[in-house]
C-alpha cells in the first residue's frame, strides 16, 4: 500500500472490532454518555486477549465468528445481570439504553482532535507501510505475523506477553484488509487519532464541565503535546504502551463519573475495562491506581480543609493509605518474578532534578527546544482550575504525581526508586506519555482562562463569540503552531532516519529480501544475523525466519545457532537445534543495524567463509546461501 487513501478499510475494520464489542457490553451493564464510548475500546480488547486465549486451550481458531458468539454472550449476560441487580440505576427505555443521547458539540471536539491527529502524523510517517526503524517493530510485527497464521492468538504465543495489542490488530487484519505492516500502521492511527481525542474529549467533560468553549479546547488539547501520541508512534517502538496510554482517558473519565454518581453499571462499565488495560500493558492499571489514589488524597484534604470531614479521620486514611501503598510496593516485586525483571531495567542517561523538570514540564525530550506555548498553556490551565474549578483539583495533583515518577525515573540513582518507577521498566519516556493524560485537562483549562483574560481587552469584551473563538484557537497556535515542524522532524525521523545504520530495512532491502524469499520453498527454515534486517522476512513475506526480533534471545536454540553456525560441522548441538527448526536457508547482508549485538550471532557474520554453505543469489545488498551442512543439503536441494 502505497496511498493512505488505500488503508481505509483497514481503519473502519479496526475500528469496529476495537469499539463495537465494548461498546455494547458497557450499555448493557448501563455506562452511558461519552464516557461509555471512551472506555468500550479497553472492554473490547479485554474480551478478545481472554477469550482467544480461552479458544485456543480448548482447541478453536480465533476469529471474528467467534469474537462475534463471545460478544452476544456476554451482552446478553450483562443485560440480564443488571436487570436482576441493577436496581439502583435509573430505568431507560431500549433506544436510550442502547444508542445514548449524541451530544454535537462533543462529535465536533472529537472531528477537531481526529484532524489535526491526521495532518500531523500521516505526512510524518510518510507511506502507510513505511517501517519505523525501532528494534521493538520486528517483534510485534512478528508476533501479529504469527497470530495471523497459526489461528492461535494467546498471551502465551509463542511466549508469554500481553496479548491485547497484537490479538486486536491481527483480528481486525482477518478479513484481509491490509498486509501486516501497513495494516499495523494504520492500528496506531487508529489510536492517536480516534482512541486518544474521543478519551480525552470525555476526561475534559467530566473534569471541567460540558461547556461548548471547553469541549471544544479538548479537542485541540488532545494534540497539544509531543509526549503524547508523536513520541510513542516512533520510540520504541512501545506500540503496546502507545494503545494503553491511549485508552486511560477514557478509562479515567468513567471511573471519575462512577465515584460521583455511585452508579452500579458505571462502576462495573470500569471494571470490565481493567482486564484489557492489564493485557495491553499492565502498567495502564498501575497509572489508574495511582490516579485513584491521588483522587482519594486530595479528596480528604480538600474535605478537611472545607470542614467536611475531622483532620483526624482525613489523617487516618491517609495513613491507612501510605501504610498499604508502601506494603503493596514492596510485596509486589517478592510475589511476582516478572515485576522484578520489569523493574531492573537500568538506563544510563540520568539528568539532574532541573534538566528532568525541563524536559517533562518543558516539553524537552527528544527535542532541542523547549516548548514555551505548551508551558504557558499548563501554567494558565492549573491557575484557572485553582481559582474557578476547584472541583479539578485532583486532576492538577494526577499530573503532578506523573511529573514526582518522571522525575524519580530520570534522575535518581536510588535503588528503591525502582519499586515505584519499575511498572513502567523505569522509563521516563513512558512517564512522559503519561504526563499527558491529565496534562491534557490542564491545557483545555487555559482555554477559559484566555477568555477572561480576553474580556479585559478594549472592543472584545462585548464580543462574546469572537473572544471564545479566540480563546480556543490559542491552544494549537502556541502548540501546533509553534512546534509543528519539531514534531514533523522527531516523527520523521523515526520512520526515515536519515543515518544508513538507522536503517533496519529499506524499501530497496524489502524489494531484494523478497525476490530471495520466493526462491525457498514454503515452510523451510531461514537464518541471518538480525541485525540486516532478515527477521522482517517473516512478517512482510510469511517466511520461516529463526529469529524474530533485534537482538536475539539470550538463551537456547537461538544463541546456540547465532555462536556456533559457523561451526557446524563440528558442533552436533548446531545440527540438532537446525534440524529441529528446519533451517536450510541462510541470509548474509553487508547492512548492520546500530543495535547491534555481535556475540550473540557471531557464527553468522561472514558467511562466505563457513563450511557448509553455498551461495544461490545475490541480490542488493543481500546474498541468500543453501544450507549443505548437517546432511541438509538434499533436503535443501529438493
Amino acid at each position: 500500500m502505497a496511498h493512505w487513501v488505500e488503508t481505509i478499510p483497514a481503519f473502519v475494520v479496526l475500528s469496529v472490532v476495537l469499539f463495537l464489542p465494548g461498546w455494547l457490553v458497557v450499555r448493557a451493564l448501563g455506562a452511558r454518555g461519552l464516557e461509555a464510548l471512551a472506555v468500550s475500546p479497553a472492554v473490547s480488547a479485554g474480551l478478545i486477549a481472554v477469550f482467544a486465549t480461552v479458544a485456543q486451550r480448548v482447541g478453536v481458531r480465533w476469529g471474528l465468528g467467534p469474537l462475534l458468539v463471545v460478544t452476544l454472550v456476554v451482552t446478553a449476560l450483562a443485560w440480564v445481570g443488571m436487570r436482576l441487580f441493577g436496581r439502583h440505576d435509573p430505568e431507560l427505555g431500549t433506544a436510550r439504553r442502547l444508542l445514548g443521547r449524541p451530544r454535537p458539540d462533543a462529535v465536533v471536539a472529537i472531528v477537531i482532535g481526529a484532524v489535526l491527529a491526521l495532518v500531523t502524523i500521516l505526512p510524518a510517517m510518510g507511506r502507510p507501510d513505511e517501517l519505523v526503524d525501532s528494534p521493538d517493530a520486528v517483534y510485534h510485527l512478528s508476533r501479529i505475523k504469527t497470530f495471523l497464521e497459526t489461528g492461535n492468538f494467546s498471551i502465551a504465543n509463542p511466549t508469554f506477553y500481553p496479548n491485547g495489542f497484537h490479538s486486536w490488530v491481527a483480528t481486525g487484519l482477518l478479513p484481509g484488509v491490509a498486509d501486516v505492516l501497513p495494516g499495523t500502521n494504520v492500528a496506531t492511527i487508529v489510536l492517536a487519532a480516534l482512541v486518544w481525542p474521543l478519551g480525552c474529549v470525555a476526561l475534559v467533560r467530566h473534569a471541567l464541565g460540558t461547556s461548548r468553549l471547553v469541549t471544544y479546547a479538548a479537542g485541540f488539547a488532545s494534540a497539544a503535546f509531543i509526549a503524547f501520541p508523536t513520541i510513542l508512534l516512533g520510540w520504541g517502538v512501545l506500540w503496546p504502551n502507545l494503545m494503553a496510554t491511549a485508552l486511560t482517558p477514557g478509562a479515567l473519565a468513567l471511573m471519575l463519573q462512577a465515584a460521583r454518581s455511585k452508579r452500579v453499571g458505571q462502576w462495573l462499565g470500569f471494571v470490565a475495562a481493567m482486564p484489557g488495560l492489564a493485557l495491553i500493558q499492565p502498567n495502564a492499571l498501575v497509572a489508574l491506581v495511582v490516579f485513584a489514589l491521588v483522587w482519594f488524597v486530595t479528596a480528604r484534604l480538600r474535605a478537611g480543609l472545607l470542614g467536611h470531614l475531622s483532620w483526624w479521620v482525613v489523617v487516618r486514611d491517609l495513613a491507612v493509605v501510605a501504610v498499604v501503598g508502601v506494603a503493596g510496593l514492596v510485596a509486589a516485586p517478592i510475589v511476582s518474578a516478572q515485576l522484578a525483571s520489569t523493574q531492573s531495567y537500568e538506563w544510563k542517561d540520568r539528568v539532574s532534578v532541573w534538566t528532568a523538570l525541563v524536559e517533562v514540564v518543558g516539553g524537552r525530550l527528544q527535542v532541542p527546544d523547549v516548548l514555551w506555548g505548551l508551558m504557558l498553556l499548563l501554567a494558565l490551565g492549573i491557575g484557572w482550575i485553582a481559582l474557578r474549578v476547584r472541583a479539578a483539583l485532583p486532576v492538577v495533583a494526577m499530573w503532578g504525581a506523573c511529573v514526582l515518577l518522571y522525575v524519580m525515573a530520570a534522575s535518581s540513582t536510588a535503588s528503591w526508586t525502582s519499586l515505584v518507577t519499575g511498572y513502567w521498566y523505569n522509563d521516563k519516556v513512558r512517564l512522559a506519555s503519561l504526563a499527558a493524560v491529565p496534562g491534557v485537562v490542564l491545557v483545555a483549562a487555559a482555554a477559559p482562562a484566555l477568555r477572561e483574560l480576553l474580556r479585559k481587552v478594549p472592543g472584545l469584551g462585548s464580543r462574546p463569540v469572537l473572544v471564545g473563538l479566540v480563546a480556543v484557537l490559542v491552544l494549537p497556535l502556541l502548540t501546533l503552531g509553534l512546534n509543528g515542524g519539531t514534531r514533523n522532524s522527531m516523527l520523521s525521523g523515526f520512520f526515515r532516519p536519515s543515518a544508513p545504520e538507522r536503517v533496519i530495512l529499506s524499501f530497496d532491502g524489502q524489494d531484494s529480501l523478497r525476490r530471495l524469499a520466493a526462491l525457498i520453498p514454503a515452510g523451510q527454515g531461514v537464518v541471518g544475523r538480525p541485525e540486516n534486517g532478515s527477521p522482517l522476512m517473516w512478517p512482510l513475506f510469511g517466511t520461516n525466519t529463526l529469529y524474530r526480533s533485534i537482538p536475539i534471545p539470550t538463551t537456547g536454540d537461538e544463541i546456540v545457532i547465532g555462536t556456533g553456525f559457523n561451526d557446524m560441522a563440528h558442533r552436533p548441538d548446531v545440527c540438532e537445534a537446525m534440524a529441529r527448526h528446519d533451517i536450510r536457508w541462510a541470509i548474509d547482508s553487508t547492512h548492520v543495524y546500530w543495535l547491534d549485538r555481535p556475540e550473540r550471532s557471531s557464527g553468522l557474520a561472514d558467511l562466505a567463509k563457513v563450511d557448509g554453505v553455498e551461495p544461490v543469489r545475490t541480490d542488493g545488498n543481500y546474498t541468500l546461501y543453501r544450507v549443505t551442512g548437517c546432511g541438509l543439503g538434499a533436503s535443501a536441494a529438493s
